[in-house]
């Protein structure tokens, strides 16, 4: 089996051999064993894998972050889940929700949000010249009229 990407010509369906996993499962063993596989082979081998064709998602943001000397990569998913049951709850154990990362980064956002929240309340608080401590401002409202020309 050859690992490089190889087109099918038109009107017939491509190989097995041609999925992205399997080029990439032929790739860590050696090449008589890996062109040995018989499309049927392949395609138990892709079933068993669990591997699947992703199909689009609603919301599908990737980007990746380099901080000091490393890189991180976020990842935000979202679509209808078409997964057997068995398989989230196997999911569950095996990536838990409850972490201490999960738990500073919903932390991190909840303040975030609350901060958001709590800025435009003030701004709107202010435009609308509700005065909740007399003789006391941060001075948000003033700056954002000198920005703007004066409301």
């Amino acid at each position: 089996m050859d690992t490089k990407p190889t087109t099918a010509p038109p009107g017939t369906t491509p190989s097995k051999a041609d999925h992205h996993f399997v080029r990439k499962f032929a790739e860590s063993m050696p090449a008589n064993i890996a062109e040995s596989f018989s499309d049927e082979q392949l395609r138990v081998i892709i079933r068993a894998y669990g591997v699947k064709t992703w199909g689009r998602h609603a919301i599908d943001l990737r980007f990746t972050l380099p901080v000091l000397a490393r890189t991180y990569y976020f990842v935000f998913l979202t679509g209808i889940d078409k997964r057997p049951r068995s398989r989230n709850r196997a999911e569950r154990h095996s990536h838990p929700f409850a972490t201490v990362g999960n738990f500073l980064f919903l932390t991190l956002v909840l303040l975030l949000l609350v901060s958001f929240v709590f800025g435009a309340l003030y701004v709107l608080k202010s435009a609308f010249g509700l005065n909740v401590a007399p003789g006391f401002s941060l001075g948000v409202w003033d700056s954002i009229q000198s920005e703007v020309g004066g409301m």
